[in-house]
Formats: C-alpha cells, sequence, structure tokens
C-alpha cells in the first residue's frame, strides 16, 4: 500500500467534504466517492458511488483499509479486486482512503484500473508470447552487432552450438559457401529479407539448410548497426524435396522405358528408345546395353552418345560379373558407372555410363538412379530378347536356322522394290535323289544331308546375300550384285562343293547331288517378284528332268519377252 495525497485530507471541516462528495467536484465523478463515519455509516456518496455504498458493510477488504487510514491518521490508498458475479473477471479499482476532520470520518474515493491493468498484462504476456512463439518456431534467434559479430542468439544455441559458442564471433564465419561464390549473408542485410536460404555450419562439422528472415538494425544517426532475424533448419525438408524429385525422375524414367518395352514392337529400336532414356536421365556422355549371352559373354544391344572404350567395357564386365551393386570407376579419360541387368534373378546384361573428362565422375544420387532402373532395363533386354526369338520362329526353319519361304519371299519383295542400280540373281537349289535318302536310311540321314546343304550355302554366301529353306529338299539364295557374267562361277562353286553330300546317298544308283536354276534380275528393267520366280522356277524344272547334277540360267526377261512374241 502506499500514501494518497494530503490535499482533501487536510479539510477540517467534514461538512464541506461532504458538500463535495454530493454535490460539488466528485459529485460527476467516473469513479465512486463515498464519505464514512467513525460509526462506519454512509454519511455522503456521489452517484457512482451508489452501489459500493450500498455493499460496503459486505467489503472486508475495504473496510480494513478505511481502518487503516483512521488509524494512521494520514491517507492509504491500495487496489482492490471485485467480482460481479461468480464466473466474471474481477474489476480492480485504485482506492484512496483520507482521514477528515478529527472524529474518525474517511473520504474514499475510488478510481477503475481494470483497463489499465489489462492492458499492463496483456503486454507483459504479449512479450512473453513473442518470446515464446520465437523459441518455439525458430532453430535460432540472432542478432549481430556493426562488426557482424553475433550479439544475441537465442539461450539454447543451436545446430550443436551452445549460445556462448556463438556470441561474439562473425557470424558470416558460420556459411558455407562453395569456392569461389559470393552468397547474400542475411546477417549483414541492408534491407528486411524473407525465405532467404543459407548453409550454416554445424558444431560436428555438417551442414545446416536454413531458412532464414532477418531484418537491418540502424543507429539514431542512420548508419547500420547490425540486423536481426530468425533461422529455421529446413534440412531434412530439402533432403526430402530432392528424394522426391530424385522419385519423379525415376518415375519419369521408368514410365518411359516401360512404354518403350509396351509399344514398341521392333527389338533394336525397343532397346535403342530405353538406353536413350537412361542416357538422357544420367546427364551422361555415352550409355551402352550390353546383352549377356550363356557361352558367348557379353555382346553390344544398344548404344547412345559416346561409346565406352573397349578396354573399359572389359575391366567393367568383370566388376558386374562380381556384384549386383552399381560399379563406379574414375579413370584418366573419363568415369564409368555400371550395373547388371537381371531378369527372374538371372542376370541377361549389363548397362554402363559414360562421363568423358579427366574430372569426370558419378555421385551416389546417379548410382542410385541406375540400380532403380536396371530392373526395368532388365525387363527390356528379355522383352527384346523375347520378341527376336518369336521373330526367328516366324521368319526362319527350324531345322537349318535359313530363312522359310514367307521371310524369303518377303526380304526378296522388299529388295526389288527397293530398285538402285545393283543387279542381282535368284537360284533354287534342290537335292537330287533326297527321296530315296530318307526310304533307306531313314530320316534322320535325311535330315543330317539338308543341314549339311545349309552349311554349304551358308560357306558361299557374300555380305547382302539371302539364304533360306523355302520346305522339303528346296533351298534358294538372293546372290546380291551377282549378274550373268557372275553367275556361272558361284553355281559350278555350288556343285563342286555339294559332292561333300554323296556320303549320304541312299544307293550307287541314287547319287545325292543338287540341281540350280538361275534367273538374273536386271535393275530397272520393271520385272516384278512373281515373273522373276517364273523363271527360275523354269529353268530348274528343265535340269530336273534333263538329267539333273548341273545348273542352267534363265533367258534374261527381255529376251524372253522377245522370243514369246509372234513374228
Amino acid at each position: 500500500m502506499g500514501e494518497a495525497g494530503e490535499t482533501i485530507g487536510e479539510a477540517q471541516d467534514e461538512i464541506l467534504v461532504a458538500r463535495m462528495v454530493s454535490t460539488g467536484p466528485f459529485a460527476l465523478a467516473d469513479g465512486p466517492a463515498i464519505l464514512v463515519g467513525a460509526d462506519g455509516a454512509v454519511r455522503a456518496r456521489n452517484m457512482a458511488g451508489a452501489d459500493l455504498a450500498r455493499r460496503l458493510p459486505e467489503l472486508d477488504d475495504i473496510g480494513s483499509l478505511i481502518a487503516e487510514a483512521r488509524h494512521a491518521g494520514r491517507g492509504i490508498s491500495a487496489v482492490i479486486e471485485q467480482r460481479e458475479a461468480e464466473a466474471s473477471a474481477p474489476n480492480a479499482t485504485s482506492f484512496s482512503a483520507m482521514p477528515v476532520g478529527d472524529d474518525g470520518a474517511v473520504l474514499l474515493i475510488g478510481r477503475d484500473v481494470s483497463v489499465d491493468r489489462n492492458l499492463r498484462s496483456a503486454l507483459v504476456d504479449s512479450r512473453q508470447r513473442y518470446r515464446d512463439l520465437v523459441e518455439i518456431s525458430a532453430d535460432l534467434a540472432w542478432e549481430t552487432d556493426a562488426q557482424g559479430r553475433f550479439a544475441f542468439v537465442s539461450p539454447h544455441g543451436g545446430f550443436g552450438w551452445a549460445a556462448s559458442d556463438l556470441i561474439g564471433r562473425r557470424a558470416d564465419g558460420f556459411l558455407v559457401t562453395p569456392p569461389g561464390v559470393t552468397v547474400d549473408s542475411p546477417f549483414q542485410t541492408r534491407e528486411a529479407r524473407q525465405e532467404m536460404e543459407i548453409t550454416f555450419r554445424r558444431a560436428d562439422g555438417g551442414e545446416a539448410r536454413l531458412e532464414t528472415a532477418a531484418a537491418p538494425l540502424f543507429a539514431p544517426d542512420g548508419s547500420w548497426a547490425g540486423a536481426r532475424g530468425v533461422c529455421r533448419d529446413v534440412t531434412d525438408d530439402r533432403l526430402r524435396d530432392m528424394e522426391l524429385a530424385r522419385a519423379g525422375a525415376r518415375q519419369r524414367l521408368t514410365a518411359h522405358i516401360m512404354q518403350a518395352i509396351r509399344d514398341e514392337t521392333d527389338p533394336d529400336k525397343m532397346l535403342s528408345l530405353a538406353a536413350e532414356a537412361v542416357f538422357r536421365g544420367g546427364n551422361a556422355d555415352g550409355c551402352s546395353v550390353f546383352r549377356i549371352l550363356p557361352g558367348a559373354g557379353m555382346r553390344l544391344a544398344a548404344a547412345v552418345g559416346v561409346p565406352v572404350p573397349d578396354a573399359i567395357v572389359e575391366e567393367m564386365r568383370e566388376r558386374i560379373a562380381l556384384s549386383r551393386e552399381p560399379a563406379v570407376e574414375a579413370y584418366d579419360i573419363g568415369a564409368a558407372l555400371a550395373h547388371q541387368l537381371s531378369h527372374h534373378h538371372e542376370i541377361n546384361g549389363a548397362v554402363m555410363l559414360w562421363r568423358v573428362g579427366e574430372t569426370a565422375d558419378w555421385s551416389d544420387d546417379d548410382a542410385r538412379l541406375i540400380a532403380d532402373l536396371s530392373d526395368q532395363l532388365g525387363i527390356a533386354l528379355h522383352q527384346a530378347a523375347a520378341h527376336q526369338h518369336l521373330e526367328r520362329l516366324s521368319t526362319t526353319d527350324a531345322m537349318t536356322g535359313l530363312l522359310n519361304r514367307r521371310a524369303f519371299d518377303d526380304a526378296i519383295t522388299r529388295r526389288l522394290g527397293a530398285g538402285g542400280g545393283v543387279p542381282g540373281t535368284l537360284t533354287y537349289v534342290d537335292l537330287d535323289n533326297f527321296k530315296k535318302v530318307n526310304d533307306t536310311k531313314g530320316h534322320q540321314v535325311g535330315d543330317q544331308a539338308l543341314i549339311h546343304l545349309s552349311d554349304i550355302l551358308k560357306r558361299q554366301a557374300k555380305p547382302g546375300d539371302l539364304i533360306a529353306r523355302l520346305g522339303g529338299d528346296e533351298f534358294a539364295l538372293w546372290m546380291d550384285g551377282v549378274s550373268e557374267q557372275d553367275a556361272p562361277a558361284r553355281a559350278e562353286w555350288i556343285l563342286e562343293t555339294g559332292k561333300e553330300l554323296l556320303q549320304y546317298s541312299g544307293s550307287p544308283d541314287y547319287p545325292v547331288g543338287l540341281s540350280i536354276g538361275m534367273a538374273v534380275y536386271r535393275p530397272g528393267s520393271g520385272e516384278s517378284r512373281e515373273r522373276l520366280i517364273e523363271r527360275a522356277d523354269a529353268v530348274m524344272y528343265e535340269i530336273k528332268h534333263g538329267g539333273k547334277g548341273w545348273y542352267r540360267i534363265a533367258p534374261a526377261a527381255d529376251a524372253q519377252k522377245t522370243a514369246e512374241t509372234p513374228g
């Protein structure tokens, strides 16, 4: 409690004070004014004091204040809280009790201070709330001085540093920046900044990614005096963002590869599309996909960009075979990243990425990416092999591995449709007396004879030639670039080498031999495939019914037309 002023207390005339309360200066006051006699009865009151006057006998705190002032003979002041209802907030009133005269009367004057007290309390609460929110929402609150040193940090410090470790040290000394790169520092900012990201050095030597809000501080003379701000640790958020970005990239690449597998029917193009997707997704200078064939080693299936050097392929092949983990190796000329491919846990290939340059390297993220894509690439290899197998089944003869009739006819049609200035010779080859082989020695020996003949025809083949088994003992060849002048030599070589087939003869009277019918195609003649086949068939028929064991070349298409035209 404090002492009230003595102005009114010095008045000796109780009647005068009563008038001041009832009709004088206190009559219209906002707060209560009551003159209480020595007997505790209310002698006078203003309008605002009506309720207080009525309840005065019940208010012990106010009664005690009046008694204390009367006993002390001087003014006493106190703030007293009262509740108008049980659940209501208390009202705070500042009361001053001042003795009047010598007969024990006391003047009680009140002033409502609820608003002032609530504002003061709210201000205190607001400041504490602000401090609490800063501590809760920020991993580090800080302030720097004009020299850029930490002048204040959160009491708990941050990022492994105690507050005492940071105070007085240059704030920029904790920034992590790439060599030769200048970054804006929130600790030196001259303007308000929001969502500013920095990399801060942790006490354990690690790095924290911080999102910072900062504002400059200025001295009264306008000079820069430091900065103030808060930092929030977003390291986990950024790592999560990076992982989501990587997952998105993997998903897009996987979808691209799976689309190629689903939509592309050409095996080679399918693998090329898959290799290109990995090439671009891996930011590589080159990408090679290899197929591993049982007993045949590793064979290139598709390549994009700069080829991986053969010596490096061979070295990486050994590492791929021994581990299912990505293999990374740096060389003087570049860096290689390789991973084995598999389908249903069976190794069926490998992928190699190549970056050129002495400083080239591959990161852990790159290795994870290629590991994630390896399953899809393994599926692509398997799918391509399945396509090629089906294509071989549909286009080749199962016994000899040569083209079948349909595939040969399609190939001849494409050759003739392409036009150009290169001739070619359609050649039919039949085994003579083959039925006798099957009848006397059995079909197994007959099959051996057919396979042997296919080997002879393969041996004489040149680049661009086509070889087919049309069915039974009938074979066909397309001798690319062979003209009328070249055809006899090719036919005679086949006949001479064909003597190897005599061992399969059913009897000396029925020796196995060859009959050959040939028709030369002249570029620009306009001859159709059907007409070319007819000419080759015609001379084959003549050979078969004219003694066998030799060859015949059909007359040229224009000469045959002339011979068939009536004179």
